[in-house]
């Protein structure tokens, strides 16, 4: 096991519901992810339902998520999505 500091990933902390799409700035939406990941090519795509349990608090993540999908989202990926990436009624 190394002790180099320097070897380990760098951490960000994501939002798990895109700042884009409504997502609050809250503790309980954000999620730590290496950068490598977070960074990669992803876009602001709706969480799926394990990304939601990624969340400290994911009953209050799922609750505004679903008063939230209410409306029309931004990105056109997410065109007709509601909670966890499922279709909207």
């Amino acid at each position: 096991m190394s002790n180099n500091k320097f070897s380990e990933e760098p951490v960000d902390n994501d939002h798990i519901w895109p700042k884009t799409e409504g997502g609050p700035d809250d503790p309980w939406n954000r999620r730590p992810l290496p950068q490598s990941v977070n960074r990669g090519p992803k876009g602001p795509e709706m969480p799926c339902l394990d990304d939601v349990f990624d969340s400290p608090n994911p009953v209050k993540l799922a609750v505004e998520i679903d008063k939230r999908s209410l409306l029309p989202f931004n990105h056109s990926r997410n065109q007709d999505k509601g909670f966890g990436g499922l279709p909207r009624r």
